[in-house]
């Protein structure tokens, strides 16, 4: 049984993990019972893996966030086609360093998952130093700032969680 701080984090994974059986499922009635059943037991997990923390998700930044991701995946989605498609191909691709200030855990996992979504890049490993490897599609991208931009907004959606 979760504790009663752990109540809140308890009942929001179950009806997250309910609602994806749902989903999943299409609402069948007769699958209802296994489902509830279902999410009780991966909520219990998720608990046990991923204690909750005392930080949380600040809502309100998270459009300013989604819209930082927007602009940059479709900018640099653009600039990727543009470059893909020149004759001949304008790539230069190669593996760059960048630095991160979020400290390594579950946060920086979270921004990592975050930044593969973007083109023309890709996380490859967290360096003993903070730094983040990337791939680069075209190491003369200014991939440096825009990795800079991604963290200070995904950093804005967080207020307290600890990192660690």
């Amino acid at each position: 049984m979760p504790s009663h701080s752990a109540l809140p984090a308890a009942l929001a994974r179950g009806a997250l993990f309910f609602g994806l059986w749902l989903v999943l499922t299409g609402a069948d009635a007769f699958g209802l019972p296994f489902g509830l059943l279902a999410a009780l037991c991966a909520a219990y997990a998720s608990l046990r893996l991923l204690p909750p923390s005392p930080g949380r998700i600040m809502l309100r930044a998270l459009p300013g966030l989604a819209l930082a991701m927007l602009r940059q995946s479709f900018s640099a989605g653009w600039d990727v086609a543009l470059r893909a498609f020149a004759r001949p191909p304008r790539l230069a691709p190669g593996v760059i360093e960048v630095p991160l200030d979020i400290p390594p855990g579950p946060s920086r996992d979270a921004f990592r998952a975050l930044a593969s979504l973007a083109p023309g890049s890709l996380p490859l490993e967290d360096l003993a130093d903070g730094r983040l490897r990337l791939h680069a599609l075209d190491v003369a991208l200014p991939l440096t700032e825009e990795t800079a931009e991604m963290e200070a907004a995904f950093a804005r959606s967080l207020k307290g969680a600890q990192h660690g």
